[in-house]
């Protein structure tokens, strides 16, 4: 959803001036006496948001009031990214640290493997020279 500011087509340093003029024009644009058929509902919509951005907007404490959530709202959507990246990282350096745990773990298997065929591989050579001197 689009912030009040957006609807109005302004910045948020924009003047109560500025504002008004915004309004006045967006409301001729959109004024559903002034479309057709099959707009009017679209644009019964889009003034009913103009409307409602324009009371808000307008009025210093109302606005200010909002500022403070829009600015609130913004602090919480960057600290969630924030977390979600963290997130990310943590889940990497985890996938790094489990492959690098798996191929430890393959090669004392294969260390382990090699000194049990090495010990395999001697019993049966003296086997075989105990069995030469008979």
């Amino acid at each position: 959803m689009s912030n009040l500011y957006e609807r109005l087509e302004v910045s948020k340093n924009a003047s109560k001036e500025v504002i008004e003029k915004a309004y006045r024009v967006l409301a001729k644009k959109y004024h559903p006496d002034l479309q057709n058929e099959q707009e009017k509902k679209q644009a019964e919509k889009k003034m009913q948001e103009l409307n409602e951005a324009y009371e808000i907007l307008s009025n210093e404490e109302t606005r200010r009031q909002y500022d403070l959530k829009l600015e609130q709202e913004e602090q919480e959507k960057l600290t969630q990214e924030k977390l979600q990246q963290k997130q990310e990282e943590i889940k990497q350096e985890n996938m790094v640290y489990t492959q690098e745990k798996v191929e430890q773990e393959a090669y004392q298997q294969q260390k382990n493997i090699q000194a049990e065929m090495k010990n395999a591989y001697k019993r049966a050579y003296y086997d075989y020279l105990r069995s030469l001197r008979l």
